[in-house]
């Protein structure tokens, strides 16, 4: 079975550059962020004002190819893993109009999250309902 990924498209901006007119590496931890926030709540169905019932606890980030200004990047994210109070991503960054393959991928990242509940200020289990939602949507982790 192929695993289905969540896809955020992000246009590449002048000031998210540095010297030598490449993307910065702290950007990609925003267009982590941004992919994240942006898959968790389309598959919740939560408005963006909405908290999400987790925290991220913990990101890396392996660059690969130079992406600069004008460029889209797709990101491309999946969950990889559940544990009993957390689950974990990874994002791969494809740089649009690239030959769909290794060569088109930036940059890829990863992300632990776990889950919170804010009024208790403590960790929970991961639901069994948000497995089913990843799942369903995904195809597989």
């Amino acid at each position: 079975m192929t695993k289905k990924c969540y896809e955020t498209n992000i246009a590449v901006k002048y000031r998210e550059t540095d010297a030598t007119g490449h993307v910065s590496s702290p950007v990609y931890y925003d267009y982590l962020q941004h992919a994240y926030l942006t898959y968790m709540h389309d598959l919740l169905g939560l408005p963006h004002s909405a908290k999400l019932p987790h925290i991220m606890v913990k990101t890396s980030c392996e660059y690969l190819k130079p992406a600069q200004y004008g460029d889209t990047i797709t990101v491309r994210s999946s969950v990889t893993r559940f544990g009993s109070k957390s689950f974990e991503l990874e994002h791969l960054m494809v740089r649009d109009g690239a030959p769909q393959d290794e060569d088109a991928i930036v940059a890829r990242a990863y992300s632990t999250h776990v889950m919170y509940d804010y009024e208790s200020h403590s960790t929970q289990a991961v639901p069994e309902e948000f497995k089913s939602r990843v799942l369903s949507f995904q195809g597989a982790v």
